[in-house]
């Protein structure tokens, strides 16, 4: 099977961050067009404040950005996850998938992620929370590492 990567974004973590880049942006905007109708010290400093945030902004999206799941030929990596994200697909037996969607007021974001539950072939049972996402991404995913498993 093709190398292939699936992108976990979930759609608050898109609107959070589209509008902050936005903000930033014209915070930027703002901050140059006082820079050239008044170059003051003051503004100099804003406009370099500014031009930090952006560049901050620019790593907190490439980093949202690069969360997902990378399917290898012999294995399966969760980038979003720093350490036991290395799945070999001889070890998994099985997969299921876990999502809260029932209406609640009590609960929190915690209770509402997604989980893929991996059944190794050792007995071990490893849970890996992927955050808000949708129920079509987590099917995705899903189904992509049961094609993988039952073609090894």
């Amino acid at each position: 099977m093709n190398n292939k990567f699936m992108r976990i974004l979930s759609p608050i973590q898109l609107a959070v961050v589209g509008i902050l880049d936005i903000a930033v942006i014209g915070y930027l905007i703002f901050a140059i067009k006082r820079l050239i109708q008044n170059p003051r010290t003051t503004v100099i400093i804003f406009t370099a404040g500014v031009a930090v945030a952006l560049i901050i902004a620019i790593l907190v999206t490439k980093e949202v950005l690069s969360h997902g799941v990378k399917f290898l030929d012999d294995e399966m990596e969760f980038t979003g996850i720093d350490g036991e994200n290395i799945f070999a697909y001889d070890n998994i037996a099985s997969v299921e998938t876990k999502k809260d969607d029932k209406a609640s007021l009590v609960k929190n974001f915690v209770d509402r992620q997604s989980q893929i539950i991996l059944t190794l072939k050792d007995g071990k049972i490893v849970t890996i929370s992927i955050g808000l996402t949708t129920k079509s991404t987590l099917k995705k995913i899903a189904d992509e590492i049961s094609a993988r498993i039952e073609n090894k």
